[in-house]
């Protein structure tokens, strides 16, 4: 049986379903398969639904998305949520297409489903990394094992020092509360996409009311965490992340690149883990992107698939196209030239992504 039902309004059985899908399947691990997750979305953006699949007096499969254009799902918070995709237990034999169509809806497109989800096979157009930091990998800590792996980790001393010399002692706040600092990293953020001629998504109002959101969610529901980084009274590094029981999703994180020489970043993440560690913390996880960072600061790598759901093999093939023309435009070496005209040219342009 199918059925769609608003997020706000699903019952204390219905969410205790998916938690226990959760706790059965390591692939849902993220906080962004949480209940907690979606309810919080559809707080700020009230369309969000779940489609529930139910056989023999329990819910087997649930699938939190958007509708868009009344016969397209997307899934829920898009754009920032990076991980999401059907959740449904190994045993659950349901047929994605027969699911959708039941509730009218022809396709679902999704960036970031762990590749072994039910109904991802035989829809999947390709997979990208993801990457995460297992705490538990050195008994003595986690920065012990990245000193001894990287020669730069071992010299942040160096940098850190100097920090300190020219601006004051650093100090280090792991649950930061001043809604100010709040401000000042979607302020450095926004920076670094004009600096880097990539879409803005803090200029989409509800992503930075989502952020505000979580930071008032109970500690036994995921709940954002902001940390900051400070040499003297200057605030040099931040990291706004979401933390559900022994995983940190490690989401935003920013450096004025004012201080940059000292690798400020870098010590925040260092800061990040052993306050981490010390409250039961035993993963960070970075998601997917192939960003300098995550190769050096993580130890595990998985992947992620992409793909269409969408019974028109016509459909899929186009969609396949899109992306591989997007992924070609990537590649071009006069890409960084190109990307201040398009900008200038195209400034909303990924805009349709978050809306």
């Amino acid at each position: 049986k199918y059925e769609v039902v608003a997020a706000r309004s699903l019952t204390d059985e219905q969410l205790a379903d998916w938690q226990s899908i959760r706790a059965s399947c390591s692939r849902y691990r993220s906080p962004f398969f949480s209940p907690g997750f979606v309810r919080n979305v559809s707080r700020i953006l009230p369309d969000i639904d779940v489609l529930l699949v139910s056989e023999s007096g329990g819910y087997v499969g649930f699938l939190p998305f958007q509708r868009r254009g009344g016969h397209e799902a997307r899934p829920a918070g898009m754009g920032i949520n990076d991980a999401h995709g059907l959740i449904a237990a190994d045993d659950a034999e349901i047929d994605v297409t027969e699911m959708l169509a039941s509730v009218g809806l022809t396709r679902f497109a999704f960036h970031a489903s762990p590749p072994d989800a039910p109904g991802v096979g035989g829809y999947e157009t390709g997979r990208r990394s993801s990457f995460l930091a297992d705490l538990t990998v050195d008994s003595q800590g986690y920065a012990n094992f990245l000193r001894r792996r990287h020669s730069t980790i071992a010299r942040q001393g160096q940098k850190t020092r100097k920090l300190a010399r020219d601006l004051g002692p650093l100090r280090f706040e792991f649950e930061c509360r001043d809604t100010q600092m709040l401000r000042r990293l979607i302020e450095l953020k926004r920076q670094q996409y004009q600096r880097t001629h990539t879409f803005d998504i803090f200029s989409i109002g509800w992503i930075q009311e989502l952020l505000a959101q979580f930071r008032l969610t109970p500690d036994d529901e995921p709940r954002g965490i902001l940390s900051v980084l400070y040499a003297g009274e200057v605030p040099v590094a931040l990291h706004y992340g979401m933390i559900e029981g022994d995983l940190l999703h490690y989401w935003f994180p920013v450096f004025d690149p004012a201080y940059g020489y000292g690798s400020p970043g870098t010590e925040l993440f260092l800061r990040v883990v052993a306050a981490a560690e010390s409250v039961g913390i035993r993963a960070i996880d970075m998601g997917y992107g192939e960003q300098a960072y995550k190769h050096k600061l993580t130890n595990v790598q998985t992947e992620m698939s992409y793909g269409l759901i969408d019974p028109s093999p016509l459909r899929r093939a186009l969609h396949s196209s899109r992306l591989a023309l997007r992924a070609k435009l990537k590649d071009l070496k006069l890409r960084e030239q190109l990307k201040p005209w398009a900008r200038r040219l195209m400034p909303h342009i990924g805009k349709g992504i978050y809306e």
